[in-house]
């Protein structure tokens, strides 16, 4: 978004009080009640490895498709999942440009990864690029808002010029796993190797749908060198039928 439009759009909609995610009153950013709707969603079962929920049909620690295929990622979690008032955060990220939401949705990630002693391993924090293209129209990378404020908090270097999308792909929406990664394909470029030379890499991306974009990238950055790769996604956009039948709304109303 062009500076001038993203004051004008925060002069019209400011910051709103209260929960950031929900709306709620109160004086916390995220307030009690959807801290605990992401503390259920967070017990809910998951695949070891990709983070997705275990439906019925997927059996043992991993879920089929992890299970088909071990991705080139040692694992992936979310910090919640892609509905109700987390999902509308992400629109109001990503599409409306309300950047001061990266400071909050960063700590619900940095939230997920204390969860997970092996990720507090990586060394450096990379954001997944976007085209140059899609960089003009939007004004801004979300995975980078986001990137910048895991890195601090983790006290990890951020490494968001050695990766970059230098072909423009067509949208990744209605494809399957398969095509999304033949999507993708030659699409992304290392342009500093040395820096991720044996390094545990931190890749931060905000939606993981079929895990698609983070493997193809992580096949790229093992080939450059790269030590172990960790992923970290705001939402995760797996099952949650079992789950959302009560948002957090429902006890703010």
């Amino acid at each position: 978004m062009h500076p001038l439009l993203e004051a004008i759009f925060n002069l019209i909609f400011p910051t709103r009080p209260g929960c950031q995610l929900c709306g709620g009153p109160g004086a916390e950013a995220v307030c009690s009640h959807c801290q605990e709707w992401l503390a259920r969603w967070a017990g809910q079962p998951k695949c070891l490895v990709c983070g997705r929920p275990l439906t019925g049909r997927d059996r043992g620690p991993k879920c089929r498709e992890c299970y088909r295929q071990r991705p080139p990622f040692v694992l992936a979690r979310a910090a919640g999942p892609y509905e109700g008032p987390l999902k509308q955060a992400v629109h109001r990220l990503k599409y409306s440009g309300q950047k001061s939401l990266a400071p909050v949705l960063a700590e619900l990630m940095l939230q997920a990864i204390q969860r997970q002693p092996q990720m507090l391993a990586a060394e450096v924090v990379l954001p997944v690029p976007i085209s140059p293209g899609r960089l003009r129209r939007r004004g801004f990378n979300q995975a980078e808002l986001l990137a910048r404020e895991v890195a601090r908090g983790l006290g990890l270097p951020l490494l968001s010029r050695v990766l970059v999308k230098h072909v423009e792909t067509p949208p990744q929406t209605g494809l399957t796993g398969v095509q999304r990664r033949q999507n993708l394909q030659g699409s992304f470029k290392v342009t500093a190797p040395g820096e991720l030379k044996d390094k545990r890499i931190l890749l931060l991306d905000d939606v993981f749908t079929t895990g698609s974009t983070v493997s193809v990238i992580a096949d790229l950055l093992r080939q450059q060198g790269a030590g172990e790769i960790f992923v970290i996604t705001l939402v995760n956009t797996g099952n949650q039928k079992s789950f959302t039948k009560i948002m957090p709304m429902d006890a703010n109303n």
